[in-house]
């Protein structure tokens, strides 16, 4: 079964990628019609990077003693907002007029970061429901993986909903840091 999930989790973050490979190419094209924003960009590149590292995850399911429809759909709840973190961030492009990433950051950063944060409780859910059908991981030893996942909430409601520029920036930024630290894990860890 884990070869199935792997398999069809793979192509929704393809499809999800596209959406961020595809926005970030027609901005690049227009870039002479185009208002830049720092913030939307690090976003984008947070969304792409929150793929690929949870695509590197997908190889821990296969420790996964028991599989059933339940845990398919388990999986799945935080697989789905991490394809909208990646397809709301996703700038749409106009053959004509401004692409103004700052007014479209601002408009959109609520509903953008609302994935990010359901990303971070399904996961977070996952990892506890899944915490006795793993084999090796000690009773608590899934508290530690739940508090990468808070920060990544707090990241999410601070970058999409705070107030002062600088609040986002923080939101933004650590979880531009958060994405660094889990692949430098991943190269150190293989």
């Amino acid at each position: 079964m884990f070869q199935h999930v792997s398999v069809l989790v793979s192509f929704i973050f393809a499809i999800a990628l596209t959406h961020v490979f595809s926005s970030a190419s027609q901005l690049l094209l227009a870039r002479d019609r185009v208002r830049f924003s720092a913030l939307l960009t690090v976003s984008m590149i947070n969304a792409a990077l929150g793929v690929i590292i949870n695509w590197l995850g997908l190889w821990e399911l296969q420790h996964i003693r028991h599989w059933s429809l339940a845990e398919v759909l388990l999986q799945l709840g935080w697989v789905v907002p991490n394809y909208f973190s990646c397809s709301l961030v996703a700038m749409p492009y106009g053959e004509s007029g401004l692409l103004d990433m700052s007014a479209f950051f601002e408009r959109q950063r609520g509903i953008i970061f609302s994935a990010t944060l359901a990303l971070a409780v399904m996961g977070g859910l996952a990892t506890y429901a899944d915490r006795n059908n793993v084999p090796g991981w000690k009773p608590n030893e899934w508290i530690g993986a739940e508090l990468v996942g808070l920060a990544l909430g707090v990241f999410a409601v601070l970058a999409g909903w705070g107030r002062p520029r600088w609040l986002q920036w923080i939101g933004v930024g650590g979880m531009l840091v958060q994405n660094i630290w889990f692949f430098v894990f991943y190269t150190l860890g293989a």
